[in-house]
């Protein structure tokens, strides 16, 4: 209902023709829901009708002017609705990121420490600490008698208490107290002498015999300095202070890095004879870690074939520096994590860390939704593999028996990857479609002999080498990290080998100053 105010003409026209109205007139009252008024003249319709249209155009522009309005806000909506999806988005990947760690990415451990709450410790058994009832004691086994420096016979008083001669008759029981006897240099003095020729009055003066370093160290106490650098992953200036404790050695900071540089020297024939074995060994483990030279980041790599490792210290982590690290002619079989440098390598010679796979697997599970399910799955799987590997290595399960169980495992994974890459979560999604694209390198240890599913050798063998970056900061020259690359080789290779690191670098340090053959780290030359 609204009310019109319609303006009558004093007198009826003709005709329609547009009407001059005058100000007073009466009004009417025009329910739109119901029939149309009853006019009596056509001023009156003609009225109406203009009224109408008013009214009309009026309510057009304010349901215009609504729509803008809603339009407007309907567009607000659209743009918060996509704030708040990305806004969710961006909160699942920060949590996702706050709860990563050791076991669903690459971080190491010790970085796991403080997050979450500390585990309940285990209900006490109320039983006393130590061995219990029954459990077989461990003792330490006594040296054999070619390795007793000294011998001391102990035997009990002549006479007992109440009188009687007591006669010796057996062995009651031996005991062996090991030490180590006072350390002290071993200092040789070289006097040169020069002479005269009586005939052309020419000055000669001596040289020093074969095998004498012309430096203040001798072969074994820079094997030493090595031992501690390399091996033990001392700095210079615990070394300094070591020699000077246990051998009365007062060295210079100077002195331990010529050492280092020599040491260095040493071994570079025999660094460069391992690394020519690692290109031309039938399976490789490859692995890669930060390192810093100077402060600037760059990288620290290794192969490892059998037992020899070899490491190179490079300023890139490229697929160049795996092919020469590898051999760009590498006809082995590599085992690695999914790192592109790597994929150079034909996917039939390469098996792809299950270790790394399940980190990854782990994090996809952690995911709502199909994702989440997918990565559940993938886990489910993976467990069964490596039940069905420990068989396997354990001598439980026969290699026939293992690859039929494989045959349905592999089938299971790999469509879960497809489900993974269709998934619609974009990180789930390219995570599957990377793998399923490498799918070939995921199987290679099922049906070959030696291939191991992880890459945990490799991982092993350079994490000796990230402890020594996270107490020393890097090296300092391009001369520091090819020390290191080279003292980590040989440190490697020796642990891997049982060899005594001392020893091999005493060697090497002789045959470089002139005084036998270096050693080798190649097992066939070694052996």
């Amino acid at each position: 209902m609204f009310r019109a105010f319609f303006l009558s003409p004093q007198k009826k026209p003709s005709s329609l023709q547009p009407i001059a109205f005058k100000p007073i007139i009466t009004s009417m009252e025009i329910d739109l829901t119901k029939s149309a008024p009853q006019v009596q003249t056509l001023e009156e319709a003609q009225a109406l009708i203009n009224a109408l249209w008013s009214v009309l155009r009026k309510q057009g522009k304010q349901i215009e002017e609504q729509a803008r309005r809603i339009e407007g806000q309907a567009r607000r909506i659209e743009g918060q609705a996509r704030r708040i999806e990305e806004q969710a988005r961006r909160i699942e990947e920060l949590e996702e990121k706050l709860n990563t760690n050791s076991r669903n990415s690459s971080k190491p451990p010790s970085t796991d420490q403080g997050k979450g709450k500390a585990p309940k410790p285990p209900a006490s058994s109320g039983k006393k600490a130590g061995g219990q009832p029954g459990h077989a004691g461990k003792g330490r086994a006594l040296l054999a008698p070619e390795h007793v420096t000294h011998f001391h016979d102990c035997y009990p008083d002549k006479r007992c208490d109440c009188g009687g001669e007591i006669r010796t008759s057996r062995l009651s029981w031996r005991h062996q107290v090991i030490d180590v006897p006072e350390i002290k240099p071993v200092v040789t003095q070289y006097c040169l002498y020069a002479g005269t020729c009586q005939g052309c009055g020419k000055q000669h003066e001596a040289a020093l015999p074969p095998g004498v370093s012309p430096r203040l160290a001798g072969p074994r106490l820079l094997a030493l300095i090595g031992t501690l650098t390399g091996g033990y992953r001392l700095s210079k200036r615990l070394v300094q202070g070591l020699l000077q404790d246990l051998f009365q050695i007062d060295v210079s900071l100077g002195t331990i890095s010529q050492s280092e540089e020599l040491l260095s020297a040493a071994l570079a024939p025999i660094a460069q004879e391992a690394h020519e074995y690692i290109k031309h060994a039938p399976a490789v483990h490859a692995d890669e870690t930060g390192h810093k030279e100077k402060g600037q980041k760059q990288w620290m790599w290794v192969a490892i074939a059998g037992m020899v490792s070899v490491f190179l210290a490079r300023a890139a982590r490229s697929a160049q520096v795996a092919q020469e690290l590898l051999g760009d002619r590498f006809a082995g079989i590599l085992i690695s994590d999914r790192y592109a440098a790597y994929h150079w390598v034909d996917p039939l010679r390469r098996q792809l860390c299950w270790a790394h796979l399940l980190r990854d697997f782990t994090k996809i599970s952690e995911r709502s939704g199909v994702a989440g399910q997918v990565g559940e799955d993938l886990l489910a799987h993976t467990h069964r593999i490596f039940r069905f590997w420990y068989c396997v290595r354990d001598g439980t399960l026969s290699r026939d028996g293992f690859a039929c169980h494989m045959l349905f495992l592999q089938a299971q994974v790999e469509a879960a990857l497809r489900r993974g890459g269709a998934c619609g979560e974009s990180r789930t999604a390219n995570t599957c479609k990377r793998i399923l694209k490498v799918k070939d390198a995921l199987w290679t240890f099922v049906d070959t002999p030696g291939i191991e599913p992880t890459n945990n050798l490799a991982e092993r063998t350079i994490r000796s080498y990230v402890i020594w970056r996270k107490i020393s900061f890097g090296t300092q020259s391009k001369r520091g990290s090819l020390y290191m690359e080279r003292m980590m080789t040989a440190v490697g290779s020796c642990k891997l080998q049982g060899r005594n690191i001392l020893d091999f670098l005493t060697q090497a340090v002789q045959a470089h100053c002139g005084n036998g053959v270096p050693p080798s780290l190649v097992p066939a030359a070694a052996g």
